[in-house]
């Protein structure tokens, strides 16, 4: 799907005269590959959102989760509904915003944004074919849970105030025009949408891709495998604060998995390592801060993290 982002990051590489396997030129290949990867895929869920939004009875659905019980199955529904969608953290962002934007439980937005990126089938079935079965119906279980209680831990600490004040704008917002009706002015508006989610993110997406890029191109080989090797106690806290900085797919985390553990890496601490790479990368971070205050940016990881560690100490504790 991603040749062509492939192929124009191979050019970019080649006319700057670098390596692509190493150093700069490692760096420049993440760094065009992911910004054409992340544009596109932020565009087109926007402008997914954009639509589905228009097209849903939201009021009912808000009165639905409001009324005794409707949150109860909110959580689920949202983690659920996260891990059925193939989304990195990057891409997940709009689709949170588009919750948020139409007024849903703050904790029920939070449920899709944590499960989103660590779940979905594609990695589920590379697990069951790596791990066994067992584990990968164990990994997605614990991914959707994880959504779950971060979403009502997040509900317990009313964390709507740490929104952004803008947060909940749209472009309809800010002309100060009603939702649109029919085919046409829905398209327009969603097209309208998508560049403005755009145009909001993309100063913090430059940024984000060239810490990313960085880390990427260098951070020595054999690093994290020699800093996590052995079983202490304290390596699972401290693989999921070193994953913080990084940006892989749950897809590309299978093939990590394996060389971590081939390498001595005890299975929980490497799961702890890259489930907090996918799901509260420091790019989803700098995103998000488009719409969160610093506050709730902190909260959110701290929630994601502490997660990621009890797992990490779970996943130790049955293998």
């Amino acid at each position: 799907m991603w040749t062509w982002a492939e192929w124009i990051a191979d050019r970019a590489v080649a006319l700057a005269g670098w390596d692509a396997a190493n150093g700069a030129g490692a760096a420049l290949h993440f760094f065009v590959y992911d910004l054409l990867k992340i544009v596109v895929l932020v565009a087109v869920v926007a402008f997914i959102m954009a639509l589905v939004r228009g097209a849903l009875p939201l009021d009912r659905i808000r009165a639905a989760l409001d009324r005794p019980g409707g949150r109860t199955l909110g959580y689920p529904a949202a983690a659920l509904f996260g891990a059925l969608t193939p989304f990195c953290s990057c891409s997940s962002v709009p689709v949170f915003l588009g919750f948020i934007q139409a007024r849903f439980p703050i904790g029920v937005a939070f449920a899709f944004l944590i499960a989103s990126p660590l779940v979905n089938e594609i990695a589920v079935a590379l697990l069951g074919a790596t791990f066994g079965w067992r584990f990968a119906f164990t990994y997605a279980a614990a991914g959707i849970g994880l959504g779950i209680v971060g979403g009502l831990v997040l509900t317990f600490l009313r964390a709507d105030r740490w929104l952004s004040p803008d947060a909940l704008k749209t472009p309809t917002d800010e002309d100060d025009e009603p939702a649109p009706h029919g085919l046409e002015p829905r398209l327009r508006d969603a097209a309208e949408t998508s560049a403005y989610i755009l145009r909001k993110i993309a100063p913090w997406l430059l940024v984000s891709l060239g810490l990313g890029a960085a880390m990427h191109g260098f951070v020595p080989a054999g690093f994290f495998e020699n800093l996590f090797a052995g079983t202490s106690t304290w390596t699972v806290p401290l693989a999921s604060l070193a994953g913080l900085p990084l940006y892989v797919s749950a897809n590309a985390t299978v093939p990590l998995l394996d060389a971590f553990v081939s390498k001595g890496v005890p299975l929980g601490t490497a799961l702890a390592f890259l489930l907090s790479a996918v799901g509260v990368s420091f790019p989803e971070l700098v995103l998000l801060r488009s719409v969160m205050t610093v506050r709730l940016l902190a909260t959110f990881s701290v929630v994601v993290l502490i997660g990621t560690t009890l797992l990490g100490w779970l996943f130790n504790a049955l293998h």
